[in-house]
């Protein structure tokens, strides 16, 4: 091997080594939970592996080359960062890659569209793709990526597909975009409207709580985290103690319960009026294993506008707050959370937090003041 051959051979070696540092800075979040962009375009700086998932044991879908522009949609464990490429998802270490133009991927964010036809939903990128399912014109769509040849990548009914662009429309860029929560395991953690959770996300220390129900089955309804779940104990002993009665009505809710859910109001009552009460999923706070529909001890009015004005809304306006809970759709602030007065949905945030936020009236919005959601 001549002397030059042995150069450009090392200098082949680094470029594949390609130890370049990466800033995590730039995509940390707003506050403590929200992350400024759901999609990020980043640059290869080595030549760099793609794999199933988060870890080097894991297997390899693909390679690119240095200089490889990826689509990076979320933040894994280890440093690792999720990616889209080529209709899959995958993930690279984070110490291979750097951000190509923080202003320009931005406009990749999750965004509400309108089927503005029948569509036919599939498994991928194009019309040979087996079909998921077809949805009637007028539907609303979140679409949470770009994919080749013009299509969109969605999620619908707790699965992802992708449809054409050609037969949807954006339904309202400026408040549409929904940012994906940077740390949905942080207790005080904001999610609404316009804070989703990571795609497949799920609470790790799920416990089954051990208060009463309305219900005697032993179903993931029961399950809070633990630190909440202690919590719940506690404001319900509390409050039989002061001749107060509560039932739990509803606690953790998975994704795919939560897509079937709200699947089901809006073919009750229509998308417009089911986005009013019930969230899309993602953005529902049963889904971080927080919060918990209650209901007086005789369990009727449960999850309905007759609990309010009772002596159990009226004793968990005065005492939740004791034991780390907030009413998270208060009264007269529906214009801020997006949701109608819920007296019997609590969230637990932590004692701290939520005495500074039921003394002065707030909501977890004007806690992190952020902008107001609105229906």
């Amino acid at each position: 091997m001549t002397k030059l051959n042995k150069v450009l051979c090392l200098v082949f070696m680094v470029l594949c080594v390609g130890l370049i540092s990466f800033n995590q800075a730039t995509i940390k979040g707003l506050a403590p939970s929200v992350a400024k962009a759901a999609t990020i375009t980043y640059t290869a700086s080595a030549n760099l592996n793609v794999r199933t998932g988060p870890s080097t044991a894991n297997k390899i879908i693909t390679t690119v080359k240095k200089g490889t522009k990826l689509t990076v949609t979320g933040k894994a464990a280890n440093g690792w960062l999720k990616v889209s490429i080529k209709g899959q998802t995958g993930y690279v270490s984070n110490q291979y890659v750097k951000i190509s133009n923080s202003s320009s991927g931005s406009s990749t964010a999750t965004k509400i569209y309108t089927a503005s036809a029948n569509l036919n939903v599939r498994t991928g990128p194009s019309t040979a793709n087996k079909i998921i399912t077809t949805v009637k014109k007028g539907t609303k769509l979140t679409v949470t990526g770009k994919a080749e040849n013009g299509w969109l990548k969605v999620s619908i009914k707790g699965q992802t597909g992708y449809v054409s662009s050609k037969y949807v429309k954006i339904s309202n860029p400026s408040s549409d975009t929904i940012q994906v929560v940077a740390k949905p395991e942080s207790i005080p953690v904001l999610v609404n409207k316009k804070n989703k959770l990571p795609e497949n996300y799920v609470p790790k220390d799920l416990v089954y709580t051990s208060i009463p129900f309305t219900f005697k089955e032993k179903t993931e309804k029961r399950k809070m985290r633990s630190e909440a779940s202690a919590a719940i104990s506690k404001l319900f002993a509390g409050s039989k103690k002061q001749g107060v009665s509560l039932l739990g009505v509803s606690a953790y809710r998975s994704h795919a319960t939560q897509a079937a859910l709200f699947d089901y109001y809006v073919k009750r009552d229509g998308y417009e009026k089911a986005i009013t009460y019930s969230a899309l999923p993602g953005t529902s706070e049963h889904e971080t294993g927080l919060a918990i529909d209650v209901t007086g001890g005789n369990g009727k009015c449960a999850a309905q506008d007759c609990f309010g004005g009772t002596k159990e809304a009226k004793w968990l306006q005065a005492h939740a707050d004791d034991y780390g809970f907030i009413i998270r759709y208060p009264k007269g602030k529906e214009s801020v959370t997006g949701y109608k007065y819920e007296p019997w949905h609590l969230r637990y945030v932590g004692k701290s937090i939520a005495q500074t936020i039921m003394s002065r009236g707030i909501t977890l919005e004007e806690y992190y003041s952020t902008k107001a959601v609105q229906n």
